[in-house]
């Protein structure tokens, strides 16, 4: 075996090698499938199977082929990891055997050491060191695997005697030794890069998780039987075709926003305790970054390259979770996210903090790092940021210069959105975004107008909010952020996302939006000054500018944010600006009273066919749809609106209830009606169409939600099942009860003064005073409350 030092290649495979791998019958699914049964009917827990299943107590044997396969050729698998062929076969024998055996890690860390920087140089060597050294870390099982009966005897003499191989700790240790030396190197080269990223997370004791929501459907999919992490390597390929990707407003608004973005999860019983590299990982850090400079320099150039860059995110990232006191707090978070998916739906603020909505461009909160910590000196020596100086003299230029490169703005926004609340001050002040004129400059420029978006996510405070709002709102008004063509509408949606929030400059906001549609369209811009003109003596700017914004209406503008566009070949097929449509769902969680128009916008503005489309459409179902039908459906102007959309639509429910993302909807609609006559009259469309529903699994959930079969066997029968099923929400008994007497003396006077207060109103308005609700089918209010009280009883 080769020493550590210098650099060392290792011979070629042997071409019999390569042909015996590639010959073995391996698969990644049924590998974990299989072991997972085993450990199921080992520990169990599995069903009852006959007593004629001779494969019952029998060994994976996917995962003996792996091990067989891996003693076979631990002689040569540095050679083979240079292989293209052969480096595909290594990392296939990794993610079957590694993720259940200690020993099979040991083994193939053991057998590259010495050849750690040619493989972490090499374009297929790093991808299989990368494998090993992220596997190596995560068991998926509690008991190594490599020591049973049926593995091959030499992994089972290794379990036996621990002194033939060097123990994971010294391992991993080796692989720091030997490329810390050349991490000035490593940094900047496209797989050398990769491969400290990895190592980074290791001595962390963290994952980067590259696309979250499949790595989680993956995980549910696949290992939920063992509660343990999915690989992020080894998920088998799709078969079909990829369709060609459309141009649209999505990908310009968004794509580049989240591509700088990182998930970090917390490695769930780590072979080696995280805490026991606290010091590797801070000598190491030191080692990346070099030796300190009070004036900008390599740190500022590395960190808008195109491979440090990244690994500069990756390491503040790491710092900033490895503390002691974030991995505590968001272990816990992560647990009782766990929980609250498989209990409840119903889950603490905190936990709910953590969740991201991919589709509504949601971040997921992460820990802050600390004073004084090491995440805060990595981010002071990378920003020339002086300590105790009042005004700081190369960190605003620094700032300045990161927000409009590509990979320097990604660094920006991670520290931003990393910062404890005091330095996050600081960092807007130095960096001038609190200036009217700096911060149009920001917004206006390619790149770091992205910066600009994740401070609106990322502040930290209600009066924080109004400030910056009171700003940005300028730059909406004048055009910038609302024109399609400068793709700006980014602004938009984290301002009304940031309104939302802090319930604060909603009414400024919605005035901005259509001053800014006033500045978008010059001709409708010239009309109007021309008519304000003709009514206008010495008025003020202020008050023609209110003029102008009260002659747009708000309606007029939902349809032009939203911009669905049908495409030319398919008009089923259709593209919406996501931004816009983000800003729309955002503004439906304003406060009730400013929602009418936005309301109107969605349900009058637009037609019957896009309103059908956006329901089947994933982005615009979620925004769109959910904005209304999740909102405060019990305010008038909701509860309308509600009502509207199941009139309009009407005659394509059936339609949506069978779609694979219409039928959301469906049952939200359903849920949302505010009285029970508007249910029925939504699931009598749906009887019509029930053939059609049973035809798949999206239909038929639609009929169990929505109580289908019994609406057509016995009506009186639904409408008491579906009191029945309300009696637990207040709020539906409230409604649906409304002038209903009670023995209970300290609730009867406020009911007799609504009595009072509505008959008198009535009387005004020329209807009937004492009015017995009726249903169409005849059924009362009595009748509801003896079906209440019998159910009570029973």
């Amino acid at each position: 075996m080769a020493t550590s030092s210098g650099y060392h290649r290792p011979r070629r495979p042997a071409s019999e090698t390569i042909t015996y791998l590639r010959g073995l019958p391996l698969d990644i699914r049924q590998a974990h499938e299989e072991v997972t049964e085993f450990l199921l009917k080992s520990n169990g827990r599995a069903a009852p199977v006959d007593d004629d299943d001779d494969d019952f107590d029998s060994f994976p044997q996917t995962l003996a082929a792996a091990f067989s396969a891996l003693d076979e050729v631990k002689g040569e698998i540095a050679s083979l990891a240079g292989d293209e062929y052969g480096s595909q076969s290594i990392e296939l024998l990794t993610q079957i055997a590694v993720p259940y055996s200690e020993i099979a890690a040991r083994i193939l860390l053991h057998a590259c050491s010495g050849y750690y920087l040619h493989l972490a140089t090499h374009r297929y060597g790093s991808h299989v060191l990368q494998s090993i050294l992220e596997l190596s870390m995560s068991p998926l099982s509690q008991q190594d695997l490599a020591s049973q009966e049926e593995a091959p005897p030499s992994l089972r003499d290794y379990a036996q005697d621990e002194g033939s191989l060097p123990s994971l700790y010294d391992l991993i240790m080796g692989v720091v030794d030997e490329l810390a030396p050349h991490s000035s190197d490593l940094v900047v080269h496209l797989c050398g890069s990769h491969v400290l990223r990895t190592l980074l997370c290791v001595l962390g004791g963290v994952n980067l998780v590259a696309s979250h929501h499949h790595h989680d459907n993956y995980h549910k999919g696949l290992l939920d039987t063992t509660g343990a992490a999915a690989l992020l390597r080894g998920r088998p390929k799709s078969k079909k075709k990829k369709k060609k990707k459309h141009n649209s407003a999505d990908e310009s608004s968004s794509a580049l926003h989240t591509s700088g973005t990182m998930t970090i999860t917390y490695l769930q019983n780590s072979r080696i305790d995280p805490t026991q590299f606290s010091s590797t990982l801070e000598s190491f850090t030191h080692t990346l970054l070099g030796q300190d400079s009070e004036e900008p320099g390599e740190l500022q150039q590395l960190a808008c390259h195109a491979s440090a860059g990244p690994l500069l995110m990756v390491l503040i990232r790491v710092l900033t979770y490895s503390s002691d006191s974030a991995r505590k707090e968001w272990l816990e978070v992560e647990k009782n996210t766990a929980a609250g998916d498989k209990t409840t739906n119903h889950v603490d603020n905190t936990t709910i903090a953590a969740i991201a909505d991919s589709r509504l461009g949601i971040m997921r909160s992460e820990p802050r790092f600390e004073k004084g910590s090491l995440a805060h000196m990595v981010v002071k020596q990378i920003l020339c940021w002086k300590e105790g100086h009042q005004k700081q003299q190369h960190a605003g230029d620094v700032i300045y210069g990161l927000s409009g490169e590509p990979r320097g703005s990604h660094i920006l926004e991670t520290i931003l959105r990393l910062s404890f609340d005091e330095f996050y001050d600081e960092l807007l002040e130095c960096g001038d975004f609190l200036s009217p004129t700096s911060l149009q400059e920001y917004v206006a420029h390619d790149v770091s107008n992205f910066v600009v978006q994740t401070i609106l996510t990322t502040v930290r405070s209600k009066e924080q909010a109004e400030t910056i709002l009171k700003i940005i709102e300028k730059v909406i008004a004048s055009g910038l952020a609302i024109d399609p063509k400068k793709k700006r509408r980014g602004i938009v949606w984290r301002a009304t996302e940031l309104a939302a929030k802090y319930r604060v400059e909603q009414d400024a906001v919605l005035k901005a939006i259509r001053l800014g549609f006033l500045s978008v369209n010059a001709s409708l811009d010239e009309s109007i000054d021309h008519k304000v003109a003709e009514g206008e003596t010495s008025n003020k700017k202020k008050k023609k500018q209110r003029k102008k914004a009260s002659a747009v209406e708000l309606k007029d503008c939902i349809p032009l944010l939203i911009d669905l566009r049908r495409d030319p070949v398919d008009d089923q097929k259709i593209t919406i600006d996501a931004a816009g449509s983000r800003s729309v769902y955002h503004m439906l969680r304003f406060s009730p009273r400013l929602c009418q128009e936005v309301l109107q916008g969605i349900i009058q503005e637009m037609s019957v066919e896009d309103l059908v489309s956006i329901a089947k459409d994933g982005l615009g179902s979620r925004c769109i749809m959910d904005g209304i039908l999740d909102g405060p459906v019990k305010t008038p102007n909701f509860a309308e609106a509600v009502k509207e959309l199941r009139v309009k639509l009407s005659g394509h429910w059936t339609s949506l209830a069978s779609d694979r993302v219409g039928h959301h909807s469906v049952k939200k609609l359903f849920k949302a009606l505010p009285k029970i006559d508007d249910k029925a009259k939504l699931v009598e469309e749906l009887v019509s169409g029930g053939n059609r529903l049973r035809g798949n699994a999206m239909g038929r959930s639609v009929m169990d939600a929505c109580a289908v079969d019994q609406y057509r066997e016995n009506r009186k029968d639904w409408r008491q099942k579906i009191v029945k099923t309300a009696t637990n929400d207040k709020d539906f008994l409230a409604e649906a009860i409304p002038e209903t007497s009670t023995e209970h003396t300290e609730v009867e006077e406020p009911k007799k003064a609504k009595r009072k207060r509505r008959r008198k109103k009535e009387d005004g308005s020329g209807e009937k005073p004492g009015k017995t609700p009726k249903t169409t089918a005849g059924i009362t209010v009595d009748s509801i409350i003896d079906v209440l009280s019998t159910t009570t009883k029973s």
